[in-house]
């Protein structure tokens, strides 16, 4: 067994074994990482673990820019991606070997922190947690709608109140759903979500991360949801799909018209598709704080089962410590440095 370091987002080789691997999901597809490495200017790479018989571990990472105290190592950057190693076949020894390489390689390119985030779906942190010496943790609630075969007739009854409710009103209210890869939804889309973002005061997402989703990202592995009231679009949703896995990626709605519950429809349609369309097994809410009680309570009612997952931070600097948030989120957009609360001044925000 060795261990082998290849620069770019992934050939077809990479491509075919990730694709074959249970439980993969976007966020290590090829494509997905060649988009935002591209969109972070961010140097992608994996490590792979080979024997005589080929490929037998993936674990794909993106290095961010320099930055003031040395380059991140993320597997993976932005907005929750999640990473880790990959595996057809489960060897916990490989794994070790694997995750022990990762931080390696980080340290030999002088990288200020490096971060696993792993997959939820594996729930194998216990292997991270006996591999890793002196990690920082930090954790999330996956939450993830396991889809049934028949989703027409199973779907809703797997919701719980107000869910159902929720749909029938947008049905009333006259909404219509529609779906596809149009330029004119994506920028519907992205224009309802700067409004959305700047209303809760959050951070959005950039342009350059919608305008490399037209150009770059192979048309069936998404699409965008809108929900129109008198030909209208006044919600919206950006969906991935993955190796039986859909994402539930960007939902805006136009506040003015939140009471008609459109999404609650958009997100439902989009669900039923993935099954009907797609062939998809699970719908992955993504990752909630576990202070996030609203947001877990929101996801709840759709008929999700619980997945935590982690974030294992490994930190080769200790001057990030004394950083401000301001500073590490300015010098590594995109990237996961370390949890806030390890810096120094968290206790004064």
């Amino acid at each position: 067994m060795q261990l082998e370091v290849i620069s770019g987002s992934g050939d077809d080789e990479i491509n075919d074994y990730v694709s074959a691997c249970p439980n993969s999901l976007i966020y290590s597809c090829p494509s997905f990482i060649e988009l935002i490495s591209d969109h972070l200017e961010a140097c992608p790479g994996w490590i792979l673990a080979k024997n005589e018989t080929g490929i037998s571990g993936a674990l794909p990472f993106v290095q961010s820019k320099p930055g003031d105290l040395g380059p991140v190592f993320n597997s993976l950057p932005y907005y929750g991606s999640n990473g880790g190693v990959l595996q057809g076949v489960q060897d916990d020894q490989v794994k070790r070997f694997m995750i022990e390489g990762f931080f390696e390689y980080a340290l030999s390119w002088k990288a200020c922190s490096a971060t696993i985030i792993t997959n939820p779906l594996l729930m194998d942190h216990e292997v991270y947690e006996n591999t890793i010496e002196g990690y920082i943790r930090d954790e999330r609630i996956g939450q993830i709608t396991h889809l049934p075969e028949n989703p027409d007739d199973e779907l809703i009854k797997s919701f719980d109140d107000p869910r159902p409710r929720n749909i029938r009103r947008a049905l009333k209210e006259g909404i219509q759903v529609s779906s596809g890869n149009e330029r004119a939804s994506v920028e519907f889309l992205y224009e309802i979500h700067i409004a959305n973002m700047e209303a809760i005061g959050g951070l959005s997402k950039s342009w350059d991360f919608f305008e490399k989703l037209l150009s770059d990202m192979p048309r069936d592995l998404w699409s965008v949801y809108i929900g129109s009231r008198d030909d209208q679009p006044i919600a919206a949703l950006l969906v991935f799909y993955f190796n039986g896995t859909a994402e539930y990626f960007t939902p805006v709605i136009m506040s003015e018209h939140r009471n008609t519950q459109a999404l609650a429809l958009v997100i439902y349609v989009a669900m039923k598709d993935a099954v009907s369309s797609k062939g998809c097994k699970n719908w992955n809410w993504g990752g909630t704080w576990l202070s996030q009680e609203g947001v877990y309570d929101f996801k709840k009612r759709w008929g999700t089962s619980d997945y935590p997952y982690y974030y294992y931070t490994k930190l080769f600097h200790e001057g990030l410590r004394s950083s401000s948030k301001e500073t590490l989120l300015e010098n590594y957009p995109g990237f996961y440095v370390l949890p806030f609360s390890e810096l120094e001044d968290a206790g004064n925000e």
